[in-house]
C-alpha cells in the first residue's frame, strides 16, 4: 500500500511483556514511525482501533486484524517443532513476515513461505554510546628518541583515523609530546605518578588494564611494561625485539614504521567498521527497512549473507520436546 499522511500504524504486542527486549525494540519502532510524522499507537490486540499497518511483534499470539490494509509479523526464536508447526500454519495468513536476520528469513523460505513475503533485518542496535578505542603504552617519555616516539607523531600526521583512538601514557615527561599530539586532532590521557605515591605501580597497573591495546615502539631490548599488559590481557602492538619474542601470541609485532603503521590501520580499520556497524544498524534505519517492506514490499536488506541448509541446522538445535513446552504450544493455539 502507498503511505500517505494519514496513514496510521499499530504495533501489537500480544502475549508478550512489555518489558522484555522486544518490547523495547517496538517502543524504539513507534518512535521511529512518529518521527517520520505517521501516527502509530502500540498496545494489546483489543486496543486496536483501525489502524491501517498492524505489526504484529509477539507472532505466537499473532492474528489478523481484518481491517488493516496490511498486516505483518515479527518472527523470532522458533526453537522447537510445536513453535516450528505453529509458525507454518501461518504461513498463508499474514502479508509479511519480518524474521530478526537473514538466516532466520532463510530458515523460514526452507520450511516452505512464499519468498515474496518473508524478509530478514538484523536487530537493531540500542546503544547511544560506543566506547572509544584505548591504546597506550606504559613507559617514560626519552627526548633521545630511542623508543621511536616519533613514530605515532608521524602516524597521526599523516593518518586521519587517528581521531577515532584515545591514546594513553602512563608513565613520567610526556607533556611536550602529548602537545604536539594535539595538533592532530588526537585525544589522549596521560597518567604522570609520583614516586612518592603510595601503592603507585599497582596504580599504574590498574591504568594499564583499562586499555584496548597496549604499545611499544622501541628496538632496544623490551619493555617490562609489555609484561604487565599481557598479565592483564591486554593485546600487544609491539616491536618483534629482545625478550618480546618469547612471548607467545602476540597480537601484533613489528620491526619498521612501514609495519607498525600497518598494525595501527588494521586496528583502527576495526573501530571504524564498528561505528559503520552500530550506523548502518541503528532503530531509524531498521524502521526505514520495514516501512519499506509495508509500503512496497521491498527487501533493501544490507546484510545479504549465504545460507544453506538452515532449516536442518536449526532443527538439529531445537530443544527437545516437554511437558512444558506442550503446554506451552496448547497455550499459543487456545489464544488463537
Amino acid at each position: 500500500m502507498k503511505f500517505n499522511t494519514k496513514t496510521s500504524f499499530f504495533i501489537s504486542i500480544a502475549g508478550m511483556d512489555p518489558g522484555w527486549i522486544v518490547g523495547k525494540i517496538a517502543e524504539d519502532i513507534k518512535k521511529g514511525i512518529e518521527s517520520r510524522g505517521f501516527l502509530c499507537n502500540y498496545g494489546s490486540p483489543n486496543e486496536y482501533q483501525g489502524e491501517d499497518v498492524c505489526y504484529h511483534m509477539g507472532w505466537a499470539y499473532a492474528k489478523p486484524q481484518e481491517s488493516a490494509k496490511v498486516n505483518s509479523v515479527f518472527v523470532t526464536h522458533i526453537d522447537d517443532r510445536f513453535k516450528e508447526s505453529l509458525i507454518y500454519s501461518m504461513r498463508d495468513k499474514f502479508d509479511s513476515f519480518i524474521c530478526m536476520s537473514y538466516e532466520d528469513k532463510c530458515f523460514l523460505e526452507e520450511l516452505g513461505f512464499d519468498k515474496s513475503k518473508v524478509f530478514g533485518f538484523s536487530l537493531p542496535v540500542r546503544n547511544d554510546y560506543i566506547a572509544p578505542l584505548s591504546i597506550g603504552i606504559f613507559s617514560a617519555y626519552y627526548k633521545d628518541g630511542r623508543k621511536n616516539e616519533r613514530w605515532l607523531l608521524e602516524y597521526c600526521k599523516n593518518n586521519s583515523n587517528c581521531s577515532l583512538v584515545n591514546f594513553v601514557f602512563i608513565g613520567p615527561d610526556w607533556s611536550d609530546y602529548v602537545k604536539q599530539l594535539s595538533k592532530f586532532n588526537c585525544s589522549f590521557e596521560w597518567h604522570n605518578t609520583s614516586r612518592q605515591l603510595p601503592f603507585e605501580y599497582k596504580f599504574q597497573q590498574n591504568k594499564l588494564s583499562t586499555l584496548d591495546y597496549y604499545f611499544y615502539m622501541g628496538m632496544d631490548g623490551g619493555a617490562m611494561g609489555t609484561y604487565d599488559a599481557y598479565a592483564y590481557g591486554i593485546p600487544l602492538v609491539i616491536t618483534d625485539d629482545g625478550f618480546h619474542k618469547t612471548i607467545p601470541h602476540v597480537e601484533f609485532s613489528f620491526e619498521t614504521y612501514d609495519d607498525f603503521e600497518k598494525s595501527l590501520n588494521n586496528i583502527i580499520s576495526r573501530q571504524s567498521d564498528k561505528y559503520e556497524f552500530f550506523a548502518n544498524y541503528s532503530p531509524d534505519k531498521y524502521v526505514g527497512k520495514i516501512l519499506e517492506v509495508w509500503e512496497n514490499g521491498k527487501d533493501s536488506n544490507i546484510d545479504n549473507i549465504i545460507c544453506e541448509n538452515v532449516l536442518e541446522k536449526r532443527r538439529a538445535n531445537y530443544f527437545s520436546p516437554t511437558i512444558r513446552r506442550f503446554l506451552g504450544s496448547i497455550k499459543r493455539k487456545l489464544y488463537k
